[in-house]
């Protein structure tokens, strides 16, 4: 799961106000330069007549041969550009200034450079310019363009998946910005949305909440109220990560209201995406694809690439897949592919941290088989033919698989339905292999038992993600010592003796107890102590040899008659 940094429309437009106020006083202009560079910030918004200002100042400093106002002109035309474009004036700026080096340039090439990076998805480029503005200002003191870029450099790592580092970077830039909020306000608040996703990367969830708390207040204290709906958004994917459902669906629909509104299509995305995974944990499931299929809308309007729109394509392709699309689900293979092909050419340090649930060489072949099925609705009659005929002689073969299967879970059901929990209790006594064989005392193997059958006792095997270690320092024993018990007198590992212990604890609960009875599979896995609804039924087959929700159904049938 995953939650990320992508706040580029807000650094952009704050990062750059901060330059250009910075380069408005840098210097006393005279009147016609000063002319010039007003009039292209009163039209910057407005890249048509402010480039024609910009062209001016320009063309009156190489005619004049000013070399430092020559770098500022190419500077105001890489502020308006786009992509490219803006990275080459950068690179004239670098070239011209060379040998003339000030506190300005080059570093504002090179941050400018960071900044479109940033913008076009490039981490990794962005990441080693920042640095280099880095060095600049340390040899200037600059001490607020030097928090400035550590600040994104922390946002930096924690994209490509530092996450330890960042969060240390940033608690830095938190204790700095602290103490000029009211002077910048911006990059105080930036730094604490930043801030509280990282703490919820580190599994820290109280200080993410602590953070975000203090966000929220902080924006309307600070006039910016434009930063709330942050606040409200990195608290709902928060509350998704500490399994607080309802609360998580609550706050993520109030920061979709006020994301709409601002425009922020990057963090719309992450809310669509956070809010289908939360309504898919309360099992709205149809709800929860429409948020998904949102969220693909909106990612395919942005140019970054992030972690979500990845795990995105992933859920709706299993979607599709489980209702048969077969188009859509080529669809968002596809898309999937694409995505795939960017992370590795471009992202080289966030793709080793992206779970890959679908790895390209499987999403290739799966996109091969469907095509082939695709193409094979078009092929002759006589191979349809010959096709319908196989497929009746593997009909056949697959009814008698299918009725020798239902009677060996028929009979495998009666022997669960009618067996007894009291014959299924384990006996305490020693096995007769000598105890020295396993390195331990039968004082010892014997109190161990005895705490095992203490554990069974009070049912502590429910509780989640339980381990050898944890369960051995209860006894006031070592891992090695009870995992050597359990395999010598339970004759298994740890992990069959615990979830074996959980499966008899299910089928005599769903025997006696109807309410647990009309959970879903998913609510049954948590109850008993596991982790997914994989996990659960996996286990239960393996140890059962049924399938759980085929107990289920006739067990409900066996109550009925």
């Amino acid at each position: 799961m995953c939650k990320s940094f992508y706040i580029v429309a807000i650094l952009l437009f704050y990062q750059i106000q901060s330059i250009t106020a910075y380069q408005n006083t840098e210097k006393t202009l005279d009147d016609s330069y000063k002319f010039l560079l007003n009039k292209f910030y009163e039209n910057e918004v407005d890249s048509v007549i402010a480039v024609g200002y910009a062209n001016k100042y320009l063309s009156k400093a190489k005619k004049e041969k000013d070399t430092l106002r020559i770098a500022d002109g190419y500077y105001f035309l890489s502020s308006i550009s786009t992509g490219e474009t803006s990275i080459k004036y950068c690179d004239t700026i670098i070239a011209i200034t060379k040998n003339h080096q000030t506190e300005s340039y080059p570093t504002y090439a090179y941050l400018n450079k960071a900044l479109k990076y940033f913008d076009m998805g490039n981490f990794k480029k962005a990441f080693d310019y920042y640095l280099k503005v880095y060095d600049e200002t340390e040899k200037y003191n600059n001490i607020f363009l030097q928090y400035s870029c550590k600040k994104n450099i922390g946002i930096l790592k924690a994209i490509l998946g530092e996450n330890e580092t960042a969060l240390v970077t940033l608690r830095e830039c938190y204790a700095f910005y602290s103490k000029y909020k009211e002077k910048a306000p911006n990059d105080y608040l930036t730094t604490l949305f930043a801030l509280s996703e990282s703490y919820n990367f580190n599994k820290v969830l109280d200080s993410a909440s602590m953070i975000n708390r203090i966000g929220y207040k902080e924006s309307i204290e600070l006039k910016a109220e434009q930063f709330t709906c942050y606040f409200v958004l990195n608290e709902g994917i928060n509350q998704f990560s500490k399994s607080n459902y309802t609360v998580a669906k609550d706050s993520l629909a109030k920061a979709i209201t006020d994301l709409e509104l601002n425009g922020d299509k990057t963090n719309l995305g992450q809310a669509h995406f956070y809010l289908g995974k939360t309504l898919s944990s309360l099992d709205f499931e149809e709800e929860a694809i429409e948020e998904h299929k949102k969220a693909d809308k909106i990612f395919q309007g942005v140019t970054q690439i992030i972690p979500e729109n990845r795990e995105n394509h992933e859920i709706l392709i299993s979607y599709y897949k489980s209702i048969n699309d077969t188009d859509s689900q080529l669809e968002y293979i596809e898309k999937l592919l694409r995505v795939d092909s960017v992370l590795n050419s471009n992202y080289k340090y966030l793709i080793k941290n992206v779970v890959q649930n679908y790895d390209t060489p499987r999403l290739l072949s799966e996109k091969q088989k469907i095509i082939d099925s695709l193409k094979g609705d078009k092929k002759s009659s006589t191979i349809i033919i010959f096709f319908l005929v196989i497929l009746s002689m593997m009909s056949s073969v697959f009814l008698v698989f299918n009725y020798r299967k239902k009677k060996r879970y028929k009979q495998r059901f009666d022997e669960l339905y009618n067996s007894s929990s009291a014959n299924k209790k384990n006996q305490k006594t020693l096995s007769t292999t000598s105890v020295d064989s396993i390195g331990i005392s039968e004082d010892i193997a014997n109190k161990i038992l005895n705490d095992l059958d203490e554990f069974e006792r009070k049912q502590e095997f429910l509780k989640p993600s339980i381990t050898t270690n944890e369960l051995a320092k209860k006894m006031n024993t070592n891992s090695k010592y009870l995992s050597r018990v359990i395999n010598h007198y339970k004759k298994k590992s740890f992990i069959v003796y615990i979830n074996e212990l959980r499966i008899d604890y299910c089928i005599e609960k769903l025997k006696t107890d109807k309410k647990f009875m009309n959970y879903t599979i998913k609510a049954i896995a948590r109850e008993i102590g596991f982790n997914s609804t994989d996990a659960f039924s996996k286990s239960f087959y393996k140890i059962k040899k049924i399938q759980p929700s085929y107990f289920i159904r006739e067990l409900e049938k066996q109550q009925r008659n």
